[in-house]
């Protein structure tokens, strides 16, 4: 928790290039849930990178086209895998407020396994002093990791 506490706490502050990603295993839907935060200005030079897409997206007046445009961005930025396999992950709800794009997610998982590899590529491409902060949760364990545009994924091995 305190953990949680002092990634939220450093993820206001702006200036620096900052996304926290939360990923908990749920054993009741043999699912990952998954929570993303990122700044929207940020998430924009990201996108339009990747796609060469110029559009403004509006989240608010064009909430189905805003979240279209989030799930292939995903697909691409944040994934999952489970014993090598890539996990599908499914967009579950997108809030934008005070310049600041909020994402559950959920990841179902085929079946049990033993190792997980998380990859978080946002913006990693875009600035070379990107933080990724990933905190990952699978039954009492727990770790939290930074990721960078050097380091861009991580394997957990969970019992």
């Amino acid at each position: 928790m305190l953990k949680t506490i002092i990634l939220s706490f450093i993820v206001l502050a702006h200036p620096l290039h900052v996304t926290l990603l939360s990923v908990e295993y749920s054993e009741k839907s043999d699912s990952f849930n998954v929570f993303l935060k990122i700044y929207a200005d940020d998430f924009m030079l990201d996108y339009r990178l990747l796609t060469g897409d110029t559009t403004k997206i509006d989240f608010v007046s064009k909430r189905e086209t805003a979240e279209t445009l989030m799930r292939k961005y995903l697909d691409e930025k944040v994934q999952i895998f489970a014993e090598g396999k890539k996990l599908d992950g499914k967009l579950l709800t997108l809030n934008s407020a005070d310049g600041e794009l909020k994402m559950d997610l959920i990841f179902n998982n085929k079946k049990k396994s033993k190792n997980y590899l998380v990859k978080n590529l946002i913006m990693t491409d875009l600035y070379k002093d990107q933080s990724n902060l990933l905190i990952f949760r699978y039954g009492d364990y727990e770790e939290a990791i930074k990721l960078t545009a050097e380091k861009m994924e991580q394997n957990f091995k969970v019992k």
